[in-house]
């Protein structure tokens, strides 16, 4: 199933995403800080770009698609990052 070392280093870059996506989102509940609340964001949609990067390994049919997505999101976490770096709150 995981053939590539590639493969296997996103999908534990997207698993630690994920966990920053919690953590940092715990954050924001507790502070309610606008700028902790987009840099969630960003891990979320980071997380999923990577999952979509590594979809081949569980939807090898899938073709283009996933490489698409994952462009797009790639340009989505880079807006939401330098977001959260300009925002003063």
């Amino acid at each position: 199933m995981l053939t590539e070392p590639d493969q296997i280093i996103q999908l534990i870059s997207s698993l630690l995403a994920l966990i920053l996506f919690v953590v940092s989102h715990l954050a924001y509940r507790r502070e309610r800080r606008k700028k902790l609340f987009i840099l969630s964001l960003a891990f979320f949609f980071y997380s999923a770009m990577n999952f979509l990067d590594a979809a081949d390994i569980f939807f090898p049919q899938a073709g283009e698609y996933p490489e698409i997505w994952g462009s797009l999101l790639n340009f989505v976490v880079l807006a939401l990052f330098f977001l959260s770096m300009i925002t003063n709150e």
